[in-house]
């Protein structure tokens, strides 16, 4: 086939290769065509087009492509089935100028040699396919008359497919490398390969369509970056060195090999099918009970929602929030036509709890959907829980990545075998991190944020995050927003000027505006309540009463010094009681258990209150055990407590971690938002009996003239500002009404401090943990300002994803309350 003649009109392209593996002596090289890898491309991509993107990104680029004719789905896919244009260059085809030799035509021969020569080891002097492709693609669109914005996005689009778009001076630079991109030569055939994957895909000549009339937005251009990389990745995987087409295959009946192909990929082996039809959304059938107030509402207004939107639910600890969120999320699925939901939760275990419950109620509807677990220690969990979750995956990528020419991988596209994929899965539950993780400027940043775009994003205690996590959160808000994600936020203690920030960040980006230019006005809102926007911008707040659990619930509230809280445990235990025992500080918890097993071991047999510790500190499968314990002590239905008593202490775990019910629980000083968090374990799931209240200790605190007083290191991990308004509040309490005094005490202590008076005496203290408070908040945005994304209302959003690129495991202020634990 040396001699095939070098006429554009008669070139065979199969001639040209797009993957051949790593040369191995005395074996011939079968190389896979370029030609072939996109298809193999497009078809996935066509695929995957309304799994992946939501109807707010197929609406953006239906617009653009609309006036090409044939349907806006075939478009994307040949689009992004060309990504490797730049393959077909000199520079691509020498690195394997044996395949070259055999293959191409004499005259590419002698530039593929001659680059070859110019070569030294594996060091690369020449360009990039990927630059090389979004040279050809500008070059090919401007001439067919399209608009400069339009060639230059769509250029960098598809050109940017290994993790990062071009500055315009690398494009302008690659122009001048002709003995790389090959010159007049090589852009005939690469012309002929636009035309020839347009024909194969059912469209017509791309020279003949009106291209100046399309027109890409940020949304849509995002949105066919993150197909395109994710196309790629799936086709590569699919194919190995004993798959590869040849130079010789009929292309018609390869089409039909690659689509199924495909199928075999995505459906069979990733698991991305459909959602079935699920003829009764009504909470009662998806729950098997009767809702509560709060949940009935919510139910009956979400039911005539018709547009993506932000809900938010605040609602006492215990009150059924999170199956209201999966009902929510179930209707929308079905109502927008998504694709699935991602449920986020604060912590590792509180993400394992909620995955066995989506797994259940998923399986319900429909046994086929698997649920994606994704935390950093979800294998271990699964491998304890479920054995036949642990095989090895079935698809694995293979050719993928650098040209380099042996088949190596880059390491950054192995993690989307392991992170990313898991991310773009229909149905998931993890951490938040993994959902801030796409708030971060990185390679491939498109991919996480097409991977939530088709999806409703559930968010779980959304008021603990700090300020770093904040900040992150609300420009990915921005972005969801702008790319018609719904959004579900969950919490029971969320501030006023929080809620504000949240509703107005996605809002923003619905109206492809920006949060400090939109008016939003919220009516004054009863507890509990919820509340739905869209980009009307009229809020839709749904009220109702708590449940009979949560109404009129009132907690005792005691203070005691450090060296009484195990005489105390001890004396509740006796009483046949579960005490949950709650420091900041795991060294706390080591001191408080040495003291208890003491003075355990002093009693008769019958008597031991049996003493167990939790702590982020223990090894998975210890604190799986406890955590199992736990739930069958003093979980949903548990056993409750032996005669002779349980007491577990432990860190902010049990606050965050598990849904438990204690009969008393004694605490150190802590922010009032977590305090109100750690009493909502106090029966949570049973009626408050007057005659015998549950009862909540604060300790740590030493009261003095110039203010209270607490252990050094409680500042590490709470501001002093904070915990100082939330003291002045409570220090003369001696009870707290649930809920009632859930929504002022909050407000008090972030949104309104003004109204918190203290003593005359406290002022210069005062002042100076405000101070440290305004710096440190101040410092915590800077220090998220450098690392998340671009908004996407700035020009050249697209490009500035992938600039300065960040590490997204810093998805947590690195201090003591922002342990990473994603």
């Amino acid at each position: 086939m040396a001699g095939v003649v070098s006429d554009p009109e008669e070139i065979d392209l199969r001639i040209f290769w797009g993957k051949a593996g790593a040369t191995k002596q005395g074996e011939e090289t079968i190389p896979h065509p370029l030609i072939c890898h996109t298809v193999d491309t497009a078809v996935v991509a066509e695929l995957l087009y309304e799994r992946l993107l939501s109807s707010a990104c197929r609406s953006e680029l239906d617009a653009a492509f609309r006036p090409l004719g044939g349907t806006t789905a075939q478009w994307t896919a040949l689009l992004c089935g060309l990504h490797d244009l730049g393959k077909l260059s000199p520079a691509f085809q020498a690195l394997r100028a044996d395949v070259a030799a055999r293959l191409l035509p004499p005259e590419a021969v002698q530039e593929t040699e001659r680059l070859s020569r110019l070569r030294s080891g594996a060091r690369r002097t020449d360009t990039f396919h990927g630059v090389l492709t979004a040279l050809h693609i500008r070059r090919l669109l401007l001439g067919w008359g399209a608009q400069p914005r339009t060639a230059h996005t769509l250029a960098q689009v598809l050109g940017g497919h290994h993790g990062a778009f071009f500055s315009d001076q690398v494009l302008r630079d690659v122009e001048a490398a002709v003995f790389d991109h090959g010159g007049q030569r090589w852009a005939g055939w690469i012309d002929e390969l636009f035309c020839q994957a347009s024909s194969l895909l059912g469209l017509p000549d791309p020279r003949t369509v009106p291209w100046s009339a399309v027109t890409l937005g940020t949304g849509g251009a995002v949105a066919l970056a993150g197909l395109t990389t994710v196309s790629d990745w799936i086709a590569s995987g699919s194919i190995s060195k004993a798959t590869h087409a040849g130079s010789g295959v009929d292309l018609r009946a390869y089409m039909q090999l690659s689509r199924d192909r495909a199928v075999e990929q995505v459906v069979n082996r990733l698991g991305w099918s459909e959602w079935a039809i699920v003829e009764d959304l009504s909470f009662q059938h998806l729950f098997g009970q009767q809702p509560r107030p709060l949940q009935r509402a919510v139910e009956d207004r979400i039911l005539a929602k018709s547009r993506p939107g932000i809900l938010v639910i605040e609602a006492p600890t215990g009150d059924g929030k999170t199956k209201t969120a999966l009902q929510s999320a179930i209707s929308l699925i079905h109502k927008l036509r998504l694709a699935g939901f991602f449920v986020a939760m604060p912590t590792r275990a509180t993400s394992n709890q909620m995955f066995d419950e989506v797994e259940d109620l998923v399986k319900r509807l429909d046994h086929t959907l698997p649920v994606k677990l994704l935390h950093g220690t979800a294998g271990e969990y699964l491998a304890d829980r479920r054995a036949r979750a642990a095989r090895a995956e079935a698809v694995s990528p293979e050719n993928i990545g650098t040209d380099d020419p042996t088949g190596s991988q880059d390491q950054a596209v192995r993690e989307w075998f392991t992170r990313l994929r898991a991310l773009l899965a229909p149905l998931a539950v993890g951490t938040i991190d993994r959902v801030l993780q796409g708030g971060i400027r990185s390679p491939w940043a498109p991919v996480p944020l097409v991977g939530l775009s088709n999806r409703v994003l559930v968010l779980d205690e959304v008021h603990g995050y700090q300020v770093y996590m904040s900040t992150i959160l609300d420009r990915l808000l921005q972005w969801l927003g702008w790319l018609g994600v719904p959004v579900i936020l969950l919490s029971a203690t969320l501030p006023r000027l929080r809620r504000e920030e949240l509703l107005r960040a996605w809002y923003s980006g619905a109206r492809h505006s920006r949060p400090n230019q939109l008016e939003l006005s919220l009516p004054p809102l009863a507890y509990p309540h919820a509340i739905w926007l869209d980009e009307t911008g009229t809020p839709d707040v749904i009220q109702a009463e708590a449940s009979s659990a949560n109404t009129a619930r009132e907690v005792e509230l005691m203070h005691l010094a450090d060296d009484q809280i195990a005489g105390w445990a001890l004396k509740e235990a006796s009483k046949g009681r579960a005490v949950a025992v709650i420091h900041n500080l795991v060294r706390r918890v080591d001191q408080t258990v040495a003291l208890l097993e003491a003075a355990v071991a002093t009693l008769p047999k019958r008597d031991r209150p049996r003493v167990v510790s939790l702590t982020g500190q223990l090894a998975a499968a210890a604190r799986a055990d406890v955590e199992l314990e736990l739930r069958r002590i003093a979980g949903r239905g548990g056993q409750r407590a032996p005669r002779s008593g349980y007491i577990v202490v432990g860190t902010q775990v049990l606050e965050q971690s598990l849904d438990l019910d204690f009969d008393s629980m004694a605490t150190d000083l802590a922010p009032v938002d977590s305090l109100i968090q750690r009493a909502g374990r106090l029966h949570r799931f049973r009626p408050t009996d007057p005659l015998a209240r549950p009862v909540l200790v604060v300790t740590g605190v030493t009261e003095k003239a110039s203010g209270p007083d607490w252990p050094s290191y409680t500042r590490s991990i709470y501001q002093d500002m904070i915990l100082l308004r939330t003291w002045a509040l409570l220090r003369e309490q001696r009870r707290l009404r649930m809920p009632d005094d859930v929504p002022s005490l909050v407000n008090a202590v972030y949104s309104d401090p003004d109204s918190i008076s203290f003593p005359p005496t406290w002022k210069a203290r005062w002042h100076v943990a405000q101070s440290k408070l305004d710096a440190a908040r101040e410092a915590e945005r800077k220090l998220a300002t450098a690392l998340y994304l671009p908004p996407p209302t700035k020009p050249g959003a697209l490009l500035d994803l992938t600039r300065h690129p960040r590490y997204t495991g810093q998805t947590r202020k690195p201090d003591g309350r922002g342990r990473r634990d994603g």
